[in-house]
């Protein structure tokens, strides 16, 4: 399930399993994530990457904490990480939570399933994209008609070029992605449709 956010806040993605639930992104109404996890014991948290508009809320739950080291000290500058832009101030400090690095590949046992593991660098250099059965929750990676910005600390448009390549030669088309904001898509009308795709596919 989904809880909205904006332009300064990103989607908060709850998956449900049996009893247990997994929190992506995790930067905004902390009630209502509360309310959706009544009943669930929360597994671990996933993070896309290191900016504040994806992790504002993390010190707020007791479990482990997945990203990747890349962007390990970006999310904790805030001259960096978009706490100062938005006026979010960071209520977390990394060191005295339950981080733990995944690298690209890796799968994450979540109840009788997996969840696997895209290193996507471009975005930050620390991005990653989450595979989910067909669902693939790609932060500020890959949106519906556009891509990631470069502009920021750690970006690089040849990076995320070469991420993004990968993502749309190595899964079918019928894959969902979930993105950190706006709607979603799948793989296929994003091929149909985003032109930035379209450019970088056909080199």
């Amino acid at each position: 399930m989904i809880i909205k956010g904006n332009d300064d806040l990103s989607h908060i993605y709850i998956i449900k399993r049996f009893d247990k639930a997994v929190l992506i992104d995790p930067s905004h109404s902390y009630n209502d994530i509360k309310t959706q996890l009544t009943g669930y014991q929360l597994a671990f948290i996933l993070l896309t990457h290191g900016h504040i508009d994806h992790t504002a809320l993390i010190g707020e739950f007791n479990c482990p904490i997945y990203m990747h080291k890349d962007d390990y000290e970006l999310s904790q500058n805030d001259d960096q990480n978009g706490s100062k832009d938005i006026k979010l101030r960071r209520q977390f400090d990394l060191k005295k939570l339950d981080v733990r690095f995944i690298t690209d590949l890796a799968e994450i046992d979540f109840t009788d399933e997996k969840i696997k593991v895209y290193h996507t660098p471009g975005h930050t250099k620390g991005s990653l994209c989450y595979l989910y059965r067909k669902q693939l929750f790609t932060g500020d990676t890959l949106f519906k008609d556009g891509v990631g910005r470069t502009d920021l600390i750690g970006g690089s448009t040849a990076s995320l070029n070469k991420s993004l390549k990968r993502l749309f030669k190595n899964l079918p088309q019928n894959i969902t992605i979930l993105p950190g904001h706006d709607d979603q898509s799948t793989l296929k009308d994003e091929l149909k449709q985003n032109t930035y795709i379209q450019k970088i596919i056909s080199k």
